[in-house]
């Protein structure tokens, strides 16, 4: 199989991540892979697993990007000549389908939404709809609200993310330690993009109220400098450091992670969190409360620092409870391993490839 990767950007996040788990995984099984983009820091893990890589000018959320972005991926596909083409998210589909309609030979389409804003599933499921081609939600909840927006069932499927993520080792969570000065006061984490959807005022204002713990969020995005000073005149309880590598290492270090999402396809690095057995408070939005057993987090309403106070404080404050949310979180994990997710989406590959021939 020749396989062609669609996303916008191989930045740090978790639509990137599947596409390089894809990648990797098309490669390890002999198929032939590129991946196009607008670029990013990630374009080297995609190299690194045998990949190829195609410079596509996806990175801006506008029309002529758009129409410009699919010109190049047009070129890519006449050089490439893929069986199929899995293009991620909205607008690396329609890039994908106004290059695939030209005259030519024409692969399979498929297309994965990994979530939107809940006001954005009519547009969405419109412009997916006149894309064509197979749609896989990331989680049960996606698929239901692009129902919901009259998207077609019989060309929606749903593949639940997946991970995979090692104990980090006691060498690694020393250097962790080090890195980022953590003391030896409890540790509260939060992992992911520095973007409105993650609502991270949220735990700065919790954070007020959480007096036993030093709190950290790992990531970056375009909000970083407003968080800080958000954070710095909240009293200054909540570290953002940017992006870190290993961030399995920094989960090990923590009592408590937490996630505090408006809304949420299924947030990968809180399942990483899951599988690790770390303690986790989460806002109970869709995708996270479709896959994410009651018993295996702290669920919140989202928007309610005060119910993220109570909840980290509860864990910080109740070993017994934290074990049983560990216990309950590493029997749960097989729910969203890789290796089923991996597996599926061959499934769905060869479907699409039959059905195009």
């Amino acid at each position: 199989m020749r396989l062609l990767l669609v996303v916008a950007a191989l930045r740090h996040g978790g639509a990137e991540q599947i596409v390089v788990e894809l990648a990797a995984d098309a490669v390890r099984r002999g198929d032939d892979v590129t991946v196009a983009s607008a670029g990013g820091p990630w374009v080297e893990r995609v190299r690194a697993v045998g990949a190829g890589h195609e410079v596509v000018p996806l990175g801006w959320r506008s029309v002529p990007a758009t129409l410009w972005g699919s010109r190049r991926i047009a070129a890519v596909v006449g050089r490439f000549q893929p069986d199929l083409v899995h293009a991620h998210n909205v607008r690396a589909t329609v890039a994908a389908a106004l290059a695939l309609a030209r005259p030519g030979r024409r692969p399979a389409l498929l297309s994965t939404l990994h979530g939107v804003a809940p006001a954005d599933y009519p547009g969405a499921a419109r412009l997916l709809r006149l894309a064509g081609g197979t749609v896989i939600a990331c989680t049960p909840a996606v698929g239901r609200s692009l129902l919901a927006a009259g998207f077609p069932a019989g060309r929606l499927a749903v593949v639940t993310n997946g991970v995979a993520v090692e104990q980090p080792s006691g060498p690694e969570l020393m250097a962790m330690r080090r890195r980022y000065a953590v003391s030896s006061r409890p540790l509260v984490v939060g992992i992911g993009r520095l973007v409105a959807q993650k609502a991270w005022p949220t735990l700065i204002q919790a954070a007020r109220h959480i007096e036993a713990a030093d709190v950290l969020v790992a990531g970056d995005g375009p909000l970083r400098a407003e968080l800080a000073a958000a954070a710095a005149a909240a009293g200054g309880r909540v570290r953002f450091v940017g992006t870190v590598e290993r961030p399995a290492a920094l989960v090990g270090l923590a009592r408590c992670v937490v996630s505090t999402s408006a809304w949420e396809g299924l947030p990968l690095a809180l399942l990483e969190a899951l599988t690790l057995g770390a303690p986790v408070v989460a806002t109970a939005v869709d995708g996270v409360v479709d896959v994410v057993p009651s018993d295996a987090a702290m669920l919140v309403p989202p928007g309610d620092p005060a119910a993220v106070a109570a909840a980290v404080n509860r864990v910080l404050a109740e070993p017994e409870l934290a074990e049983r949310l560990s216990r309950a979180a590493r029997r749960a994990s097989p729910a969203w391993a890789l290796d089923a997710m991996l597996a599926r989406y061959r499934e769905q590959y060869a479907a699409c490839i039959t059905a195009a021939r």
